[in-house]
């Protein structure tokens, strides 16, 4: 019987990394089908807790959450009720959790000596205090990020730990229901260049599936955001393979079985600025290169059993 795969996404978003991920899927096989996350229910009665999908009870052999950062607390509580029968999740539940907030993921990467930014978390409103001058390097120009934003939402730059502080004690407004606590960290040296390094796991062996070198506009320093010049890194194991190694150690640091490893020079070394574990499949340019590693990881996943 051909195992059943539950790609979580939106079908009116990602449409072309989607079609490429069910092709792939069904070359490999599997019996996949695309759902929404409204599509899912949790229903808990004297039965006990179970997940129901288009209103059945479908239990899959694996899921592969895809784009969901806004209802991922309810996603994340369904694939947990699935996890407890066995099903494989790719990435898993517990990695796609550190990868979703940027303090936390620099948290676990620093504990693992794998080299990160200088970072300081902290709530914004009018009593928090911004202590830079015990920490090394935040005397000159700083970050700030909302820690479980993406596409480079809300990153602001300041001159001085001064006007950093005085934008940090104005309260931020409710997004989806919540404030974000923030990162802020020193400007990377290397700011206006990093790359995006996707790496998938298999059998205990992390590779590099590919890597882009990303360029900022002219001007800015965000590189995810429209106008950015993004370049293919061929052989990037010979061409930059200090990136390659500390994108590899990140993933292993996270348990991340497929992912996007986001790198930038500080200080003469590469270090991870953060972590995405639903990064973009670039079917557009790559076709079904990206997709296919992805699948080659549920397969293994499977096969290597709860």
């Amino acid at each position: 019987m051909r195992e059943k795969m539950f790609v979580i996404g939106y079908p009116d978003r990602l449409v072309a990394d989607h079609g490429a991920l069910l092709e792939s899927a069904r070359a490999a096989d599997f019996d996949v089908e695309l759902i929404s996350p409204s599509a899912l229910s949790i229903v808990i009665d004297e039965g006990g807790t179970r997940v129901l999908v288009h209103g059945e009870d479908i239990v899959p052999d694996v899921v592969l959450p895809r784009g969901v950062n806004r209802p991922w607390p309810f996603v994340s509580q369904a694939l947990e009720i699935w996890e407890a029968l066995g099903v494989r999740v790719v990435p898993s539940r517990r990695a796609a959790e550190l990868c979703a907030d940027k303090l936390t993921t620099t948290r676990v990467l620093a504990a693992a000596g794998v080299p990160v930014l200088p970072s300081i978390g902290l709530a914004p409103g009018p009593d928090n205090v911004l202590p830079h001058d015990e920490i090394g390097g935040f005397d000159g120009t700083l970050v700030a990020k909302p820690a479980r934003a993406s596409k480079g939402r809300g990153v602001e730059s300041f001159e001085s730990p001064a006007d950093a502080q005085s934008s940090l004690r104005a309260t931020r407004p409710l997004q989806a229901g919540m404030v974000d606590h923030h990162v802020v960290q020193p400007i990377a040296t290397g700011a206006g260049i990093d790359y995006r390094v996707v790496v998938a796991s298999r059998h205990d062996t992390t590779c590099v599936v590919a890597v882009t070198r990303r360029v900022a506009p002219p001007g800015e320093f965000v590189t995810n955001r429209p106008g950015s010049i993004v370049e293919d890194v061929h052989d990037p194991e010979s061409v930059v393979p200090d990136v390659c190694r500390v994108a590899r150690d990140a993933a292993r640091a996270l348990g991340l079985s497929f992912g996007g490893v986001d790198v930038i020079e500080h200080g003469a070394r590469p270090v991870v600025l953060e972590v995405n574990s639903w990064p973009g499949l670039a079917a557009e340019k790559r076709g079904r290169q990206i997709a296919d590693a992805l699948i080659e990881v549920a397969r293994c996943a499977i096969s290597t059993g709860p």
